[in-house]
């Protein structure tokens, strides 16, 4: 009788990987997921709060500026009809008669909506920002990054002369100087263009002239010819307002182009980005909220925009530390010696691979700001009544806590605490879910 050979370890194991179902790294980390009792939890909330917000924003017609009715000032909950209270009022009533459930469904749609977009913000703003930064920290900038970089400027710029002078053209042509400027100044250097123009760079063509010597003379050459086209670029539009805003708009014309002549390098963009992030954070968050929405006026969308400024500088330095950890991996640099470009190597390599923090920071970033935007709302800087939002709630009737009204305070302090209380279960789950010094199973 024939016996099947007894199998070594090595082939055990191959069998063993033969028949283990194919994972992705993704799938691993959602099993990992729904195996935490905290994100478990943390899900079952965030989805509690966004099913009933987007169902009874759509499905349940509500006018704010016809819900009120005197009658029923500061009425304490109930279930079912009384003598008194005909109508059904679980969370109670507000100061003019109005249901308090009702607002406070309706006002999670609000609420939850700044978080998002003001998360949106800061993630894609902060997000590139740190991408470029740690990126080109220990990368060279090619013609092409310089030039998109340029034209940034240029855009930046040129759109607050547009804004100053009432003039869309001033932003496009600032942007065009911005673009061109690096390809013009590549081409001076390999002497591609006429001997006239080539001797304006400080680059003089012929077998017994040589270029000029030290890189002073041709720096300030090429600051004075941009500084010169922006000027010109900025005065032209302007001029037909008035001299003033002429004048003013030439000045930002002329920065312009001083900033375009600069060399931009890697370590220097990576440091005036950071730079900027460490100025945006020496102010305190909520204050400097406050001060954006004071110069942009009250409403939801200031305070999205509020709100999403103050965290952009959260996003680009975890982006930034993500990146310097991962650039140094060797697959990118096995990318970058066979000849990969830059932006390619940006956004399939490198970018992919930073997903796990970003991902987290994004959802614990959500409930900072929920709590950013009822702080807001609370100072009467956020919804304006009588639209609902759970912040403004709170502060138009903390003042009758004195007279025993406390559920016209609790259900929209509760729907804020339990909001944040979801997000920041989650994104703890989502930590444990997508460390990746964690063993798959």
């Amino acid at each position: 009788m024939n016996q099947t050979p007894p199998q070594t370890a090595r082939e055990i194991a191959v069998a063993s990987l033969a028949d283990r179902k194919h994972r992705s790294l993704w799938g691993d980390a959602w099993r990992r997921l729904i195996s935490s009792n905290t994100a478990r939890i943390g899900m079952a909330i965030v989805l509690f709060f966004t099913l009933s917000t987007v169902i009874s924003h759509f499905a349940w017609d509500y006018d704010p500026r016809i819900d009120l009715d005197y009658s029923l000032k500061l009425k304490p909950p109930n279930l079912a009809p009384t003598d008194g209270v005909e109508s059904m009022h679980p969370f109670g009533t507000d100061k003019l008669g109005r249901d308090i459930f009702r607002r406070v469904v309706h006002g999670g749609w609000n609420s939850l909506r700044v978080g998002l977009v003001a998360v949106g913000v800061a993630l894609t703003v902060g997000g590139l920002l740190g991408l470029l930064a740690g990126f080109y920290e220990s990368m060279p900038m090619g013609v092409i990054e310089q030039a998109f970089v340029s034209g940034a400027i240029g855009l930046v710029l040129g759109g607050l002369a547009a804004w100053i002078a009432g003039q869309l053209l001033l932003a496009i042509l600032l942007c065009l100087l911005g673009g061109v400027a690096p390809f013009v100044e590549e081409m001076l250097a390999r002497r591609d263009l006429p001997p006239a123009l080539a001797r304006l760079g400080g680059v003089r063509q012929g077998a017994s002239v040589k270029p000029m010597a030290g890189e002073g003379p041709r720096a300030l050459a090429r600051t004075l010819r941009w500084a010169g086209a922006g000027l010109v670029l900025g005065v032209a539009p302007a001029l037909p307002v008035n001299v003033h805003v002429a004048v003013l708009c030439g000045f930002l014309g002329a920065f312009t182009g001083i900033l375009i002549a600069v060399s931009l390098g890697g370590s220097l963009l990576s440091d005036i980005i950071m730079r900027l992030m460490d100025v945006l954070l020496a102010f305190p968050g909520i204050l400097l909220a406050i001060a954006i929405v004071a110069m942009l006026g009250p409403g939801l969308d200031k305070g999205m925009i509020a709100i999403g400024v103050v965290n952009i500088p959260i996003y680009a330095r975890l982006m930034r530390s993500t990146v310097l950890a991962v650039v140094q991996q060797e697959y990118v640099v096995a990318a970058q010696m066979v000849g990969v470009g830059q932006g390619r190597m940006i956004f399939r390599h490198i970018f992919p691979n930073t997903l796990s923090p970003i991902i987290v920071q994004a959802t614990m970033g959500l409930a900072g700001a929920i709590l950013s935007a009822a702080a807001l709302g609370f100072l009467g800087l956020g919804a304006i009544p009588p639209e609902p939002e759970w912040g403004s709630m709170l502060g138009d009737s903390y003042r009758y806590l004195t007279s025993g009204a406390w559920w016209a305070v609790v259900f929209p302090g509760l729907a804020i605490m339990l909001s944040v209380l979801g997000f920041n279960l989650l994104g703890d789950g989502l930590r444990d879910a997508l460390d990746p010094k964690l063993v798959t199973d």
